[in-house]
């Protein structure tokens, strides 16, 4: 059975390399109108940057936290999508080096990095927003993420390749720790490189509410493939519709979830009134912003709310898909409408431009390039389906599914 998933998994190979062949051709657009954007628009480049790695970088993170959460619960959905996630985890080297340029743009990005900026709030968290410390955090992230991966792709391959259950074993007891590890860290990260561009402001569910939307856009991919890859085997078998409902499901949950903390911080922080916290919703409800929040609420949240809470249209695999391409989208403009407002305050609230410069497209697209060409690389490696797994018996699931 092993020889014939394999068989069947290398069939595929084409197919993937086709993926790979447009994720790079994007990628390489991007790139080239990155780098004139670079030159010709300096002090939108790393604004524009800043708002395509956070959005990358999130799937690497949740693409694991998922795959851990797998592990420790199991489930068919899991099975089915496991080496999909594997794949995600794996994108955390192209991320490092790709996040470098936010290193370099600190002094543009985050107004903290300036001496005559300090204040006596900025005075008492010094300690922690300085860039030396700021730089190490980075390093120390990404080594905590690629070391999870390491030993979580390992243990995996170890399976694959032995009929003994340690690795299983192995992996089950080291994902529950790991798991904590994962969203302390990615919790930190959101506040570093996202909720320290204001860094008089705070809120204790900003960090929950971007790894939330992490999650949803992870859902959102792994359905676009897996509904691609479920027309082939050995993933046919596995990816029946009523797995493909479950990524709908899920995909439902999150939104939900993500509107849910989303309103949850916003009525605590209007009904606190506190001026340390409001002014950063007052700047995000007024002139443009107001329109692009209503966007949000509308297709961020009521249009898949409606279009998913129906088993019957969600078993509908186009509508699937284009639920799934409409939520990364709005994705995007979620993460622009946290960042973009904090590189505006001179301007003025009520005349702010909530207007998307073009580098605000250019960047995410180049770093979508990299990042699937580096995910689906990853994906032609291994059999698509995970081997000699002993809580699941392919044979004895693909007959079910045949039935």
């Amino acid at each position: 059975m092993n020889e014939e998933l394999i068989r069947q998994s290398e069939a595929l190979a084409p197919r993937i390399d086709g993926y790979r062949r447009r994720a790079l051709t994007a990628g390489i657009i991007g790139a080239a109108l990155t780098g004139f954007g670079y030159v010709s628009q300096h002090d939108q480049f790393f604004k524009s940057y800043l708002l395509g790695f956070t959005f990358w970088i999130s799937l690497t993170i949740v693409s694991r936290m998922i795959l851990m959460i797998h592990h420790l619960a199991g489930g068919r959905w899991g099975f089915a999508i496991r080496r999909l996630l594997e794949a995600g985890t794996q994108t955390w080297p192209v991320m490092l080096v790709l996040g470098l340029p936010v290193l370099a743009g600190m002094h543009e990005l985050y107004h903290w990095t300036h001496a005559d900026a300090i204040d006596e709030i900025l005075a008492k968290k010094v300690a922690y927003l300085n860039e030396t410390f700021f730089i190490i955090r980075y390093f120390l992230y990404f080594a905590i993420w690629g070391g999870l991966s390491f030993f979580l792709v390992r243990w995996s391959r170890a399976q694959d390749a032995a009929v003994e259950t340690w690795p299983t074993q192995r992996t089950q007891t080291f994902s529950g720790p790991g798991l904590i590890v994962l969203v302390l860290t990615g919790t930190f990260a959101s506040v570093d490189w996202l909720m320290s561009l204001e860094p008089h402001w705070f809120s204790t569910i900003f960090s929950a509410i971007y790894l939330i939307g992490g999650a949803l856009a992870t859902w959102s991919l792994t359905a676009i493939v897996a509904v691609s890859l479920s027309r082939h085997e050995p993933l046919a078998s596995l990816l029946t519709n009523e797995r493909l409902r479950d990524l709908g499901t899920f995909m439902l949950g999150f939104t939900m979830l993500w509107a849910y903390t989303s309103f949850s911080q916003l009525l605590i922080i209007w009904s606190a009134n506190l001026p340390e916290e409001i002014t950063w919703y007052y700047t995000r409800l007024h002139g443009g912003w107001l329109y692009l929040g209503y966007a949000l609420i509308g297709f961020h949240f009521f249009v898949p709310f409606l279009l998913l809470i129906s088993s019957r249209i969600k078993g509908r695999l186009k509508i699937l898909v284009s639920v799934a391409c409409g939520l990364l989208l709005m994705r995007i403009v979620d993460l622009y409408w946290i960042t973009a407002p904090a590189f505006q305050h001179g301007s003025g609230v009520e005349h702010a431009s909530a207007m998307p410069h073009w580098l605000d497209l250019a960047v995410p697209l180049f770093m979508g390039g990299a990042w699937l060409f580096v995910y689906f690389g990853q994906l032609k490696k291994r059999s698509l389906v995970a081997l000699n797994d002993p809580r699941f018996d392919y044979a004895a699931l693909a007959e079910e599914a045949h039935h």
